[in-house]
């Protein structure tokens, strides 16, 4: 399957970046994210925040694909995040895999052309943002309002070696998610595995199952850590 997108974001400034390996180690190690995909081709990740809604659900729906892209596929999924708070959460609960502290927030400043991308309160005015908010209430993934919510994160498909980036989405409105088949149509060109189109047609009709099943989640019926809301319908909660 080819792919035609123009890839915005150089590599040159994601391949040196500094990443600390800090849950679920006796000391932390910090390496350079080339090693990341120095023997794999890799899909990272840039999480904007671990208690963020849209971003578990992201992380959900592309764990439930981690045997096609691990496995069957021979890459390596990665998160990264530039706060350490809420991480052992997103991790345990959402995510299942490694997840890599960015301190100088040097994947955020990469996939917005050097600088950071911020999203505020503005957002609310965008018909993408509710309907992302729409999407995210029917998944059933619930969030909280702890931490630095504006940075923007995105997610990017990395060739093995020093060949650079094969797929790269950006999220430029909260709840701006890839979309699975998209990802996995990527994994198959950076890898040259082939998926056939019952996969990557699956990839999306798993979302949907996933949908369901977190709806039936008790951590899913938790109720939101904060009282804020969107409007005067005090049944509305988003995140920021």
């Amino acid at each position: 399957m080819a792919n035609d997108q123009t890839i915005q974001t150089r590599y040159s400034d994601i391949k040196d970046i500094p990443l600390v390996d800090f849950l679920d180690v006796d000391t932390e190690k910090t390496l350079l994210a080339h090693e990341l995909w120095k023997d794999q081709p890799t899909v990272v990740i840039v999480i904007r925040r671990p208690g963020c809604q849209f971003c578990r659900e992201e992380a959900r729906i592309l764990d439930a694909n981690r045997e096609v892209i691990e496995k069957n596929m021979g890459m390596r999924m990665v998160c990264v995040v530039h706060e350490r708070g809420g991480s052992d959460i997103f991790k345990s609960e959402f995510w299942h895999g490694d997840v890599y502290f960015d301190q100088e927030k040097g994947f955020y400043k990469a996939l917005g052309g050097g600088k950071l991308r911020t999203g505020g309160w503005e957002q609310l005015i965008k018909p993408s943002f509710w309907g992302n908010f729409i999407r995210n209430k029917r998944s059933g993934v619930q969030g909280n309002f702890e931490g630095e919510g504006h940075i923007l994160g995105g997610l990017l498909v990395v060739h093995a070696g020093e060949r650079g980036i094969a797929y790269e989405h950006i999220e430029k409105v909260w709840g701006d998610i890839a979309r699975a088949d998209k990802v996995l149509e990527a994994c198959s060109n950076a890898t040259g595995v082939s998926l056939n189109g019952s996969t990557i047609a699956q990839a999306q009709q798993d979302h949907q199952a996933l949908h369901q099943k977190m709806q039936q989640s008790s951590y899913a019926k938790k109720p939101a850590n904060n009282s804020s809301n969107a409007s005067a319908d005090p049944t509305i909660k988003i995140d920021n």
